[in-house]
């Protein structure tokens, strides 16, 4: 009876000392993410009371060991960076889906931050192919000769006159103008950057981002950089069957509004929302599981290191979990 009543009170002994170890080693990983988020991550780094956090900048990997309770605990957890280019919708503002389903991928699915990236015009104007000044002006891609006289060749290295899409060279293209119209524009490895408003998308447009070689960053399909742009995907044509397919990432300062497509994604906006077209149904059709390689950190946004991202717990592994033994 003496050896149940000791082997009862030991076992209980070390269960106390399991949950406490536990509460210990919850409250250390909560801290260490509050540290992170509002200060260096430098502070993480700390030896005390029986607690050790270190943090591994390169590999992003928290590692936390307790050792009290005559117990000893050691767990790694992985808190590699979630940006918005990393999410199919992301905004710091407004997501609306008004109740449509997305069917985006789950490990793609929406999520707010604090902040929006920093657009880096710099960077578009000194990788630009040609920069376009025209206002009140249509590219058409069904018509074999320019339908204007685009004098459009300011900072960068294209031609000037690039009114239909077998002019359209590829790369970067900067439109500064308001009241833009495409149409029918087939376009491949481009990434179109607006300043102005009133952006028109007609007909049916292919736009496709160049896809980046095996880790390098990625370039955007489309970026918008005025705030109060409001740009629509969303098709038109006999009997509604046309629509935009657009792979790339789709930055906008202002709103979009996604009634009908074929998006790869990811779509980073102030203003974000999915409406019905002319319907009353809402038809876009996101591809993010079929171009993975469009989920990364996009180019003309500053390094992804210019930004003090929230830490988060991805996955975790328990390395240790044991109890100490002393010498009698």
């Amino acid at each position: 009876m003496l050896n149940v009543a000791y082997v009862s009170s030991a076992s209980s002994a070390e269960t106390v000392n399991n949950i406490k170890l536990q509460y210990a080693m919850e409250s250390s990983v909560n801290e260490s993410l509050w540290r992170m988020n509002n200060g260096p991550d430098s502070l993480i780094n700390i030896d005390a009371d029986g607690i050790t956090t270190v943090f591994d900048p390169v590999l992003n990997i928290l590692s936390v060991k307790v050792d009290k309770f005559k117990m000893e605990s050691e767990i790694l957890l992985d808190l590699s960076e979630d940006t918005h280019f990393d999410r199919a919708l992301a905004s710091d503002k407004t997501i609306n889906t008004n109740g449509y389903k997305t069917d985006i991928d789950d490990e793609n699915r929406s999520r707010f931050f604090t902040f929006m990236p920093e657009v880096d015009l710099n960077y578009f104007y000194d990788n630009a192919v040609a920069v376009h000044y025209q206002n009140f002006h249509k590219w058409d891609g069904k018509k074999s000769n320019g339908n204007g006289n685009g004098n459009g060749n300011g900072r960068g290295r294209g031609k000037s006159k690039q009114d239909n899409n077998d002019d359209m060279e590829n790369g970067i293209h900067i439109f500064t103008g308001s009241f833009l119209e495409f149409k029918n524009m087939n376009l491949a490895n481009h990434t179109l950057v607006f300043t102005g408003r009133f952006i028109f998308f007609n007909e049916r447009n292919n736009i496709n981002a160049p896809i980046p070689a095996d880790t390098a960053d990625a370039m955007p399909a489309l970026v918008f950089t005025n705030p109060l742009n409001y740009f629509e995907v969303e098709a038109e044509g006999n009997r509604y069957k046309k629509e935009d397919v657009i792979n790339g990432a789709i930055y906008t300062a202002g709103t979009v509004v996604l009634k009908k497509g074929q998006l790869s994604g990811p779509i980073v906006g102030k203003s974000i929302s999915l409406r019905a077209g002319n319907d009353y149904q809402n038809h876009v059709k996101f591809k993010d599981t079929e171009h993975p390689y469009h989920y990364r950190w996009q180019k003309g946004f500053k390094g992804k290191n210019h930004y003090d991202w929230p830490k988060q717990i991805g996955r975790w592994k328990t390395k240790s979990w044991k109890k100490k033994h002393h010498n009698a």
